[in-house]
């Protein structure tokens, strides 16, 4: 029996789309069989408050990604040498390309982020950009290109909106995930443990050994990982609600040891020694 790569992710994304609708749902219901709605009325206005839930986090989230981050579209001009590598990349590895981004910021890193059937976005730092050779950066692309062909992304980007803090932006991407953030914002807690439940350390091990699997250079990605632990780090908007999409979780501990939803660089440089 052959395995499918896609299933466990397409089960995470369900488990986290019914328990986020779950959690406005149920406390919703309780309320208005406390005021002495219906139960009728009360159990449809609940579903379709769960329903719409579903449905802002499906259309949204990747703009939210993009807002909260402050990711502006890479130029036309910006950087060939990135624009080549994804394109390459993607041909080899047979995914969509992606469109590009960039945020102003010397702490090298990346993410990508995905939701329906939009296309993907690849978001990259310009510390990235100045402080990662050729090599380098391919490793660390082919790492968000892995991602985005098992579909993990599409769990982490929707989970973006359970650790949503207060989104300052003027869209209406801004608006919306500010108001599932504050929707949510009671039951913190549990979405910052279902987050990590559904956007497991695993996937970041799988992504680093699908990524050197396209580039067929370790090398590449170890060199990578270790020139961003080395490099002092710079906050980043968004970080927290974003961590699980980037190619590094985004801290600001000098030696980036501890981290919510990656496993720690040295014991991914650790793997990527063995293949």
């Amino acid at each position: 029996m052959t395995l499918d790569p896609i299933a466990p992710s397409r089960r995470r994304r369900r488990v986290l789309l019914s328990s986020t609708a779950s959690v406005i749902a149920v406390p919703m219901l309780a309320i208005m069989l406390l005021l002495g709605v219906p139960v009728v009325v009360a159990v449809l206005a609940s579903a379709v408050l769960g329903l719409v839930t579903i449905a802002l986090i499906g259309r949204r989230a990747q703009g939210a990604v993009l807002t909260v981050t402050g990711a502006r579209p890479l130029g036309e001009d910006e950087s060939p040498r990135l624009a080549g590598l994804v394109e390459g990349l993607c041909l080899s590895s047979g995914v969509e390309t992606p469109s590009l981004h960039v945020i102003d910021s010397p702490t090298p890193n990346a993410l990508i982020a995905r939701q329906g059937e939009e296309r993907p976005s690849l978001v990259v730092t310009t510390g990235l950009l100045d402080g990662l050779g050729r090599v380098e950066m391919e490793g660390a692309v082919a790492h968000l290109l892995a991602r985005l062909k098992r579909r993990e992304v599409r769990v982490a980007t929707a989970a973006t909106l359970l650790a949503a803090g207060p989104v300052h932006a003027r869209d209406r991407d801004g608006r919306l995930a500010s108001l599932l953030a504050a929707l949510l914002a009671p039951l913190a807690g549990s979405a910052e443990r279902l987050r990590r439940v559904v956007c497991p350390e695993a996937a970041v091990m799988h992504a680093d050994v699908d990524g050197v699997a396209l580039t067929r250079y370790p090398p590449g990605l170890i060199s990578a990982l270790e020139r961003i632990a080395e490099t002092p780090t710079a906050p980043l908007r968004g970080a927290r609600s974003t961590a699980q999409l980037w190619l590094v979780e985004p801290t600001t501990g000098p030696d980036r040891s501890t981290s919510d939803t990656h496993p720690p660089i040295d014991e991914r440089i650790a793997l990527l020694r063995e293949l």
